[in-house]
C-alpha cells in the first residue's frame, strides 16, 4: 500500500512539474495595428464585419510556414495584439480590392502598418433623408480605370444593428445591373426609398458588387438615422 502511495505521489509530482514548465512559456509581447485605405476616398475601405477581408502574417524563420490570418473591421481598421516580436510578411487578403504589395515588417511592441488599395468599385452615397417613416438614399457608382470587373448589383439597406451589410439587414432595395454597360451605370443617379420603417434608430448604407471571383461587396460608410 505504501508503495502504491509513493508511486501515486511521484506521478502527481511529475504532472505538476510538467504543468509548471508549460506555464513558463513567454506570453505574446507584440502586436500590429493599422488601416487599409481606399485609394479613391483616402479613408478606411468600407467592407462588412466578419466577411470583409483578412490580414495575413507570415513570421520569418519557421518551416513549414503557417500564416496567421485574422479579420479586419468593417471600417478598414485592424488590430492583433497576440503576437511575438519578430520579422513578418504582412498583406491584406480576400477583400474587395486589388491585392497590394506584401510588406516586410519588424513587429516590436504595438507596431502601426497601413496599406493603400484600389477598390473594385466605389459607392458614393449622400446622407439619407428621413421622410415620415421612410428613408430615401441617393447615391452613384463608379470604379477605378484599372478594374476590369463589371458592376452587376447594388443595394441600399437598413438594419437595427451597426453591422449592417448585404447579408445583415432588415430592409433593402436592390438593382440588378448586369445588363448595363459601365458608362450607363456611371451616369445613373440612384434614389432608393426604404419604406415603412418603425420608430427607432436604424443604420443605413449602400453596397455595390462587381463580378469578382469571391463575390465581394464594396460599401458606403454607415449612416445613422432616427425614425420618429
Amino acid at each position: 500500500m505504501k508503495r502504491k502511495n509513493l508511486i501515486l505521489a511521484l506521478f502527481l509530482l511529475t504532472v505538476a512539474f510538467g504543468c509548471s514548465k508549460l506555464d513558463n512559456y513567454p506570453a505574446p509581447n507584440a502586436g500590429i495595428i493599422g488601416t487599409v485605405i481606399d485609394s479613391t476616398t483616402n479613408a478606411g475601405i468600407q467592407t462588412e464585419a466578419g466577411n470583409g477581408f483578412q490580414i495575413s502574417l507570415i513570421e520569418f524563420g519557421y518551416n513549414p510556414v503557417i500564416p496567421i490570418n485574422f479579420f479586419a473591421k468593417a471600417d478598414g481598421s485592424f488590430e492583433n495584439t497576440q503576437l511575438f516580436a519578430d520579422k513578418y510578411k504582412v498583406i491584406p487578403i480576400n477583400g474587395p480590392f486589388l491585392a497590394p504589395d506584401t510588406l516586410t515588417v519588424n513587429i516590436k511592441g504595438l507596431t502601426t502598418v497601413n496599406f493603400t488599395v484600389v477598390p473594385f468599385m466605389t459607392v458614393n452615397a449622400s446622407t439619407p433623408q428621413v421622410i415620415s417613416n421612410n428613408v430615401v438614399v441617393n447615391y452613384t457608382l463608379s470604379k477605378p480605370a484599372r478594374i476590369s470587373y463589371n458592376i452587376v448589383n447594388c443595394m441600399s439597406m437598413a438594419a437595427k444593428v451597426p453591422a449592417v451589410s448585404a447579408s445583415v439587414n432588415d430592409y433593402n432595395v436592390s438593382h440588378n445591373l448586369s445588363g448595363y454597360s459601365y458608362q450607363q451605370i456611371a451616369a445613373m443617379q440612384f434614389s432608393d426609398t426604404l419604406k415603412n420603417l418603425p420608430s427607432g434608430t436604424f443604420y443605413v448604407r449602400v453596397a455595390g458588387q462587381t463580378n469578382n471571383p469571391q463575390s465581394k461587396f464594396n460599401y458606403s460608410k454607415v449612416f445613422t438615422v432616427t425614425i420618429p
